[in-house]
């Protein structure tokens, strides 16, 4: 998404102003068929997701992707031109480019001055487990016998559900 603005500006005509700190590139070569440049990428996510997303910052440069958990500080590697699903975790073996790319992240946040979240000291991790376990199962069995309902030929969402109607 941080490539978007860029792009606009470039296919427009219009030079990024120079008051502005942009961290994507335009990809109007690539439109053209061309190339850009290989770059790290890098992602923050420093909240909780409603779909389980754990605080975390991310690298990727080439095929290898490094994953740092805040709440408990672990780090995860990954070679996505190898294992895309994410199933491998590399770290042990990959310790010295884990390491490296680590400090690059860490960098990177410093200087964006990346908003981190703070300790929550009424955390409870007994009553978080508790909360996954009831969503891996009570959850899980609810979504799947509401979205066995969707896939009924006569299925017919309410008016407000999103906005949308049944239509022929």
């Amino acid at each position: 998404g941080i490539d978007w603005y860029p792009t606009l500006l470039d296919l427009c005509g219009i030079p990024i102003p120079t008051r502005q700190k942009v961290d994507g590139v335009s990809l109007v070569p690539l439109l053209k068929g061309g190339k850009i440049g290989d770059r790290p990428l890098y992602w923050h996510y420093p909240h909780y997701g409603n779909q389980g997303g754990e605080p975390s910052s991310m690298i990727m440069e080439g095929d290898w992707k490094l994953i740092h958990y805040h709440e408990d500080g672990r780090d995860e590697l990954y070679h996505l031109g190898r294992d895309q699903a994410e199933q491998k975790d590399l770290i042990a073996k990959e310790s010295k480019r884990g390491g490296q790319m680590r400090k690059r992240l860490d960098a990177w946040l410093k200087k964006t001055k990346a908003k981190f979240p703070s300790k929550d000291e009424r955390h409870d991790p007994a009553k978080r487990s508790a909360r996954w376990k009831s969503i891996e199962t009570a959850g899980k069995q609810r979504l799947e016998t509401q979205h066995a309902g969707f896939l009924k030929a006569d299925y017919k969402p309410n008016k407000d559900w999103w906005g949308s109607s049944a239509k022929d």
